[in-house]
């Protein structure tokens, strides 16, 4: 009886959410719903389509049940993309709407690489500090000189004594999100260099993890920073390859990683050949697919090609968690030095529906809820998108993450009425 008042009681939290949303002043902090601040942007169309029933979702809302009103549990999230997802900004707020309903403040930072390496941006939460010589290759490598995993870029080095260190912000919460576990992505095959996390007291036990490839640091004490110390024990010309780091801790919470390499396409991620093999370490129980816009940009785009890349995708993730949920977003409007206008938006669109027909899966449709074709002029007006109308200014990714926040939500609710209909 106390889980259904309880449901009951997250029903009326809703329901002061819908008012707010419609104009109605509220004070609390953990208010959902976005406010109707923008005329142009169609929030009746703001909502999660499924062509067929998405039963991998309501799993994926039972999980968020169990969080949200026995404070028990961890959800892991993933979000995959491009240079949207690179920057963090869209991914991050959305780990603060899911984290805004859950009655524990707690997650943990999931997925992080050394960005600095490859000069380019970091997600703005955090930075890196790095010695040594380093070379890098990307998934957007025309052909990657290095294998490359789940994080879409790799490091590597033969240097004697190199390092990695990564510093988040204080806008990061990692108080809240300190993480005492960390997998070290590498070439655990080769025995030439000996990792070291940072203190030295602070490991408790390390084990090499040969199902995902990884190097397991079980810790004492929570870390707040990341620093690995990779020491070479020999003198052959052997390198060390880094692909990435996960950090975790055991409290219960909203776990969300964004994936995102800035240019990719759904072919760049095919060339992440040890992508399934670091997904087992992050299992994600919701993946939201935002790959798309380096796709469309140019006039060549194939709507066939663009499914079938998708779907070798989608099955890599379903076969490390075959109970998986999918919402794929479609593009946001934009313009392209290569292809202009953006053209292939209905095929895109059309691709999405096939995608979440085959896969029982659901969309939500950005470029029509953002306001429709040549809207992003609508957006650059406001600040709210970059000079490249392209891109979105930190404004607008958080505008953008509440928006899907407000769809998946909505869906939300409908779970919870539906489980409180049957009590």
């Amino acid at each position: 009886m106390s889980k259904l008042i309880n449901k009951i009681l997250f029903l009326l939290l809703c329901s002061i959410c819908l008012l707010s949303w419609n104009g109605v002043s509220a004070q609390h902090s953990r208010v959902p719903y976005s406010q109707r601040s923008h005329p142009y942007i169609q929030y009746d169309s703001c909502y999660l389509e499924h062509c067929k029933e998405n039963p991998n979702l309501t799993e994926f809302y039972k999980k968020l049940d169990k969080l949200y009103f026995t404070g028990k549990g961890q959800v892991k999230i993933m979000q995959i993309g491009g240079s949207h997802i690179q920057a963090g900004m869209w991914s991050f707020e959305l780990r603060k709407r899911f984290e805004s309903l859950s009655p524990s403040d707690e997650g943990f930072p999931g997925l992080v690489f050394p960005f600095s390496l490859a000069k380019t941006n970091h997600p703005f939460y955090y930075h890196s500090e790095c010695e040594g010589e380093w070379e890098i290759s990307k998934i957007t490598d025309k052909v990657p000189v290095d294998s490359i995993g789940l994080s879409g870029i790799t490091a590597r080095t033969n240097d004697s004594l190199a390092s990695i260190k990564i510093v988040f912000y204080p806008v990061a919460g990692i108080n809240e999100r300190s993480f005492d576990k960390v997998s070290v992505f590498h070439n655990i095959e080769d025995t030439s260099y000996l990792l070291s996390i940072m203190p030295l007291d602070v490991v408790d036990t390390s084990f090499i993890n040969y199902e995902t490839r990884s190097t397991e640091f079980y810790l004492k004490n929570s870390l707040d920073t990341l620093e690995i110390r990779f020491v070479k024990q020999d003198t052959s010309d052997n390198s060390m390859f880094f692909y990435g780091a996960y950090l975790e801790n055991s409290s219960p919470g909203i776990e969300y990683s964004g994936i995102g390499i800035n240019g990719a396409a759904t072919s760049s991620y095919l060339k992440a050949e040890l992508f399934e093999t670091h997904l087992k370490a992050v299992k994600p129980d919701l993946v939201i697919f935002s790959i798309g816009v380096n796709d469309a940009a140019g006039k060549s785009f194939s709507k066939q090609t663009y499914i079938s890349n998708y779907k070798i995708i989608a099955n890599k993730i379903l076969e490390i968690n075959s109970d998986c949920a999918f919402i794929f977003t479609t593009n946001n409007d934009f313009y392209h030095y290569r292809g202009g206008v953006n053209l292939h938006y209905k095929d895109v669109y059309e691709a999405m529906i096939s995608l979440s027909q085959f896969y029982d899966a659901s969309v939500w449709n950005m470029f029509k809820v953002m306001g429709g074709y040549k809207s992003i002029n609508y957006w650059r007006n406001d600040n709210l998108a970059k000079k490249d109308r392209i891109h979105f200014t930190k404004e607008g990714y958080v505008i953008v993450a509440g928006l899907l926040f407000d769809a998946i939500l909505q869906d939300y609710e409908n779970h919870l009425e539906k489980e409180a209909s049957t009590k």
